[in-house]
This record gives structure tokens, C-alpha cells and sequence, in this order.
């Protein structure tokens, strides 16, 4: 039951377990850091203390999360309940119900998907499965007692994808195909202006981009609403374009297999137009996390001068493509990850990149039953120095063992607070209802999802749900 919830700090003394001093949540209950003008380095004042450059700024609290609970059991496996909690995991409201879904005419849920935006003013309600051509949305706003009134006019048909930022919504519709190359057609509508008026302002791709394009139609918007990034896929490449108002379309980048634009060669793609993508909260840097031939490298696009490309190579290989070789012996070193996974976070401030890195390399021949995956922070002016990554270049926050263990909680899905201290992230749980350790190897630890919150530095870690029969998904931070 959701009211008897145990709020479990991880890295407390009081469950600093053998077990889990290997998660490497932090000293116990002091990250307090010493940041006097001490100098002369015998602990007296006037010494300086070194900096260290992974430090955290103070936590503040100052917001909310929103996360998807999907039945994971086999009598609820069709429901999916939109919640709303307190930063600390306090005061946890069922949105849907809230927000009276189920009283209108016709009743909605969000069995097939609920979406806020950050503002917490709008909210969209897919009301049923997609079809080949995509599905529908019912746009609603949310008045001061977070009950739901559906726009007149706010339904949206055969959506492929959207995504709100700040008082806009973009989303895309397939327009024509030609065979399985689609071009696909760009609105967006001012909500707090007037609903009813699409406006269509881009097709893409067209032309020669068209030619053998696997797109699917997916895109990723810039905080402020002002650009698009797409990743325009084929069996060997991908082509990344940004869309900026005022400007249009800009190629950023093209990455190939192996070879370059004209000259690309290769069978199979590492890549789809879901891949990980980040705005930095300023909308001038994308980041995008990219395999081609013997290299995983992290790529910066300037955005106000396009055609500027920074990276930093992460791994490689002797020979081959990285993709395919990544997991051979000696390859990846302890601190590397195999690729990243999810979505990935500039701070906001803007000065580093966070996201989520994954390795499910074979053991012994199999797939691990349990791919361990980690938070990492790298600095923006290390990528922008074109270096290659070394493992003093890298801070994993998780530090997650890997194995088929409670300590492994795998992350899937994050989310930045503004504070820039705090992390949410869904991850398998390590607590029971009951507040005992899950068992190393049960069922639970390995299907759940329950969502967690961290300091940026690695401390502080809390599990703030605990409910057995729903999986939580898709954390979002949203306004106090």
C-alpha cells in the first residue's frame, strides 16, 4: 500500500551493509565539503583546500516529479496511472484520478500514454493504440486544483510524434511515402494563444535526403522551443539536421559506418531517429552520442555556427567497426561503457553533459540476466577540447556492481532537476514494502521499476516509491 511506503536513504550508516558499500553511495551522512581559505595545507586557516570538480550545488527541493506507473502483473498489465510526487516522495497524487480523466464524456485514461508539459499547464491524453499511421491525442489544461479540461478543438489525429515546450506543442504527421522512405509534415500550435490553429511550417526529409531514409518521424525540442534536432537514418548512416526558427534547416552532421557523405559504405545501422539527444537550457549546444568505425564518441553541434562539430572519442577498437567489437576481450575498461542508453541532460548551467551508459556484453557466451548501467558527468570544455576521454575525464555517480544483484538498480530513464544537484531516475528497487534489502537475484530486482532521487555527486540516494504491482517509467520534473 502506497501509505505504508518506507522512504530509504541508501547511503545512510544505518544500512551501510557490506552489501552496499560496493554501490558506492557516499560517505555516511557527511558531504560536507571544506571550502575555506585555508592555504598554508596544515588544516589552519588560510589554507586552500582543492576544489573538487565534481562537487554539488545544494540541494534544494524547489520541485516536483511526475512518473508513469504501468501494471506489471498479469490482471493490471493494460493500466497506466499518471502520478505526482513531492521532490522528497511526499504527498504522491494520482494525476488521473486528480485530474478527473474518467469523469468526462467519454471517460479518457492514460492506459496509452499521458504527457504534461514542464509548466505543468497542458497535458495530452493518447486515447488509444497506434495504427499504421499513428495515433490520436486530446489536448487538455489543467486549472489551480489540477483538474483536467479538454480544449475544444485539441484533438490531434494520426500523430507520429510530440513533445511540448513551454507554452507550444510540436508534433509530426506522416505525409506521403515512397516505399518505405516517408516524408513527414511539422506543426506546431501556440497553446496559450489558440488551439485550433496548426501550424505547419517544415516537411522533412525531401529530395535527395529522402533517397533510402529510414526516419520514422521522431524529433527532440529545445527547452525554450525555438529548435528541433532530427536524426534522418538510412541502413548505413545518419544525417543529423536541426530546425531553427527564423533560420529553417541546417545539416549539422553527417556519420557514416564507415566512409563519408558521397563515399559511405557499410550494411546494417547502429542508429535510429530515437537515439540519445540533449539541448543544453541555453538551445546552443546539441549533444548526441555517435558509433562510426572504430570509434564511440561524443559529439557537440554549436548550433549558432552550424558546421561546427566537437567530439571526444569514449572507446575503440583495433579494427573493424566499434559496434561490433566493443564487447570482444580487453576492449572496454572498467570505468567505459558499452553505449548510452535514454536521454541524456545538460546541467543548467550548462557547463556538463550527464547521462546514462549501459553494458550488456555477453558473459561467457550469454546475455546477462541483469546489463548493469550507470549515471555519468562528463565537462562540456573536455568535449570541446576534442581530447579523448580517460577515466579522470569521467565521474560515475551510480557506481553500480555489475551482476544479477540488488546493488545493480539499473538505471532506464532520468531526468535533471533545476537545482542542478538533484537526479531522478528510474532504476529496479532495492528495498521492500516491508523496508528489508531485496534479495540478490530475485525476481524484483530484476523486473521492477521504482524511481529514486541522487545528488549529482553520488550521495543522498533515496528510493522514493515502493509499489510491488506498478513498474514506474519515464520520470519528468515539473514546476513547484
Amino acid at each position: 500500500m502506497r501509505g505504508e511506503m518506507k522512504w530509504m536513504r541508501l547511503g545512510a550508516c544505518a544500512v551501510a551493509t557490506a552489501a552496499w558499500m560496493s554501490v558506492g553511495l557516499g560517505a555516511c551522512g557527511d558531504d560536507s565539503r571544506n571550502t575555506d581559505n585555508d592555504t598554508s595545507g596544515d588544516g589552519q586557516d588560510g589554507d586552500t583546500i582543492p576544489t573538487d570538480p565534481w562537487a554539488a550545488p545544494a540541494e534544494t527541493g524547489a520541485f516536483r516529479v511526475l512518473y508513469n506507473n504501468r501494471g506489471r502483473l498479469p490482471d493490471n498489465a493494460s493500466e497506466n496511472e499518471l502520478w505526482l510526487m513531492d521532490s522528497d516522495g511526499k504527498n504522491q497524487l494520482a494525476v488521473t484520478a486528480l485530474g478527473g480523466l474518467k469523469d468526462l464524456d467519454p471517460p479518457l485514461s492514460c492506459n496509452f500514454g499521458c504527457f504534461v508539459s514542464p509548466n505543468l499547464q497542458w497535458i495530452a491524453v493518447v486515447t488509444g493504440p497506434p495504427t499504421a499511421t499513428g495515433f490520436e491525442i486530446k489536448l487538455g489544461k489543467f486549472n489551480p486544483n489540477m483538474e483536467v479540461a479538454l480544449l475544444k478543438g485539441g484533438t490531434l489525429t494520426n500523430i507520429i510524434d510530440f513533445e511540448f515546450a513551454a507554452d507550444r506543442i510540436f508534433y509530426s504527421k506522416q505525409k506521403s511515402c515512397n516505399g518505405p522512405s516517408c516524408e513527414y509534415e511539422f506543426s506546431v500550435i501556440e497553446l496559450s494563444e489558440n488551439v485550433n490553429l496548426p501550424l505547419p511550417f517544415m516537411t522533412f526529409p525531401t529530395g535527395d535526403d529522402l533517397t533510402n531514409s529510414t526516419y520514422k518521424g521522431h524529433f527532440k525540442a529545445s527547452p525554450d522551443g525555438t529548435r528541433l534536432v532530427m536524426l534522418n537514418t538510412t541502413i548505413r548512416s545518419v544525417d543529423v539536421y536541426m530546425w531553427k526558427q527564423g533560420t529553417g534547416l541546417v545539416e549539422l552532421d553527417f556519420i557514416c559506418k564507415f566512409g563519408e557523405k558521397g563515399n559511405c559504405s557499410g550494411t546494417g545501422s547502429e542508429y535510429t531517429d530515437n537515439d540519445p539527444v540533449a539541448f543544453d537550457p541555453t538551445g546552443r549546444y546539441i549533444a548526441f552520442f555517435t558509433f562510426a568505425d572504430r570509434w564511440q564518441r561524443i559529439r557537440l553541434y554549436d548550433t549558432a555556427n552550424p558546421g561546427t562539430v566537437q567530439s571526444s572519442i569514449v572507446a575503440s577498437v583495433a579494427s573493424g567497426a566499434y559496434i561490433e567489437n566493443a564487447c570482444q576481450p580487453g576492449v572496454l575498461a572498467g570505468w567505459q561503457w558499452q553505449r548510452v542508453i535514454g536521454d541524456p541532460w545538460f546541467t543548467p548551467d550548462g557547463q556538463e553533459l550527464v547521462f546514462m551508459g549501459e553494458n550488456a556484453c555477453p558473459e561467457n557466451g550469454k546475455q546477462p540476466v541483469k546489463a548493469v548501467s550507470n549515471i555519468y558527468r562528463v565537462k562540456v570544455a573536455t568535449v570541446l577540447s576534442g581530447q579523448t576521454l580517460t577515466e579522470a575525464d569521467v565521474f560515475n555517480v551510480t557506481k553500480h556492481p555489475p551482476g544479477d544483484v540488488t546493488a545493480n538498480r539499473r538505471p532506464t530513464s532520468m531526468a535533471m532537476a533545476p537545482d542542478g544537484a538533484t537526479l531522478i531516475f528510474v532504476g529496479t528497487p532495492s528495498y521492500d514494502q516491508g523496508g528489508g534489502l531485496i534479495a540478490d537475484g530475485s525476481a524484483r530486482q530484476r523486473n521492477d521499476r521504482e524511481v529514486y532521487r541522487i545528488r549529482l555527486d553520488g550521495t543522498n540516494a533515496l528510493q522514493l516509491t515502493n509499489d510491488l504491482p506498478y513498474a514506474a517509467e519515464a520520470p519528468t520534473i515539473v514546476g513547484p
